[in-house]
């Protein structure tokens, strides 16, 4: 199980966000820097212009850090987790598309 600690440095959310690295796969966006940190920090973000309701962005929240909770993969450094979805996804296509990037990208 990985633990999730979430990203608070806003400096390293801006150069994560100016990024031109992301893994892209149904509609979950991540992108990731080389730190060191273990466990690794994690940012969510489901934009307002998606969902109006902060209920739905609470909820889709929620099931991403869910999902990241429940990965068994090593995982190292800094990510920023983007869901560019215009529609609520079940919690397991969302794991599951979690799992495909992050087994990616390390």
């Amino acid at each position: 199980m990985l633990r999730i600690r979430s990203l608070k440095n806003k400096k390293i959310i801006d150069l994560l966000f100016e990024s031109n690295l992301f893994v892209v796969k149904n509609q979950i966006k991540v992108s990731r820097d080389n730190g060191k940190e273990n466990p690794p920090f994690f940012c969510i973000s489901v934009p307002k212009k998606c969902f109006r309701r902060a209920v739905d962005r609470n909820k889709v929240k929620r099931r991403i850090k869910a999902a990241l909770h429940n990965l068994n993969i090593n995982a190292k450094g800094n990510y920023l987790v983007i869901y560019k979805s215009l529609s609520i996804m079940p919690y397991k296509e969302i794991e599951k598309t979690l799992s495909d990037i992050l087994n990616f990208s390390n």
